[in-house]
């Protein structure tokens, strides 16, 4: 095995990447994305910025991995959670809704909202990696709905309304809970039941 001028193995240094992609990873789940400045990330992990730089390149190149890292781990749930038969668009809806409520998603989905409005601003690299993101979750939807309930604009329209409830329930927790009971069956045509 070549060991390179600094000492150290190719190997070492793409394992040690890694490891901090998960370590930062899991800062920006458990903090948020305001975590990611060099300095801040660099004391929090015991090393230097010019340590992270070395193993990323570049404070964007940094982003990308950990928020890549954090897609490929929410990737892993939903897979989990959805590997089943095929759903209506309201009974897919409410099993989002119901997953996105849970102690384990909760943090995914504050990051997400993070990155979609900082791409919103215009932040690189959060704006592409925002549209690429929406770009393949409209995709991942609409591969689990039913064939004869896909409609054109209605995996987009499923993710718009989980993102816009998962806002809501950030700057006021509870306000959503009659929603996300009722919206389901409008999706699927069915209408409320109880009078809501």
């Amino acid at each position: 095995m070549a060991i390179r001028a600094d000492g150290e193995e190719p190997g070492e240094r793409k394992a040690r990447r890694a490891s901090l992609t998960d370590d930062i990873a899991r800062i920006v789940l458990a903090d948020g994305l305001s975590e990611l400045g060099l300095r801040g990330l660099a004391a929090r992990l015991s090393t230097s910025g010019r340590m992270l730089l070395y193993y990323f390149g570049t404070k964007e190149a940094l982003v990308v991995a950990v928020l890549t890292r954090i897609s490929e781990q929410m990737g892993v749930i939903q897979s989990a959670e959805f590997s089943g038969a095929l759903l209506t668009p309201g009974a897919f809806l409410g099993r989002v809704l119901e997953l996105a409520r849970s102690p384990e998603i909760v943090p995914f989905m504050r990051a997400w909202t993070e990155v979609v409005a900082r791409g919103a601003r215009g932040e690189a690299p959060y704006d592409s990696f925002a549209a690429h993101t929406v770009g393949e979750w409209i995709t991942w939807i609409d591969s689990r709905l039913l064939p004869a309930s896909r409609r054109p604009g209605q995996a987009a329209a499923i993710l718009a309304i989980v993102d816009g409830i998962t806002l809501l329930e950030m700057a006021r927790p509870g306000t959503t809970i009659q929603a996300q009971t009722l919206l389901p069956g409008l999706l699927d045509g069915t209408g409320p039941t109880d009078g809501v």
